[in-house]
């Protein structure tokens, strides 16, 4: 009789589990790096004491520029469909920061800026996954 040996090696990549895996870690590691950008902004804002009109663009920059981080490390880890694997962590960093603004914002509104963030994301990560599968 054989003996079936149960393997907890890591997933190849081409499986559905890594590639789950992929965009929950670099979707993970944008709101990381979100939540300390916005963290330092915080403190530029009450040691500069700037206006508060800055606070909207630079908010979204700081996500795009989260997005296109968590959409690089993913085409890096997946090393193919690096638009697709982008793509999904910006879908998944805004569904992300959607709960997180639910959760301390005081409630969830589902509007056109929900939806323009979903595209934003999207696109965004896209962008981040071609740079990252073309960076060597």
């Amino acid at each position: 009789m054989r003996s079936i040996k149960k393997s907890f090696a890591q997933p190849t990549e081409n499986t559905v589990i890594h590639t789950c895996l992929v965009v929950l870690k670099s979707s993970l590691f944008a709101v990381i790096v979100t939540l300390f950008c916005f963290i330092l902004f915080a403190l530029v804002m009450k040691l500069a004491n700037l206006q508060e009109s800055i606070i909207p663009p630079v908010n979204q920059a700081i996500r795009i520029i989260s997005i296109v981080l968590g959409g690089i490390i993913a085409a890096r880890s997946s090393k193919s469909r690096g638009w697709l694997m982008g793509a999904l962590t910006g879908l998944l960093y805004i569904g992300w920061a959607f709960i997180i603004s639910g959760i301390f914002g005081g409630g969830y509104m589902l509007d056109t800026v929900l939806l323009s963030d979903i595209l934003l994301g999207i696109v965004v990560g896209a962008i981040g996954g071609v740079i990252g599968i073309n960076i060597e």
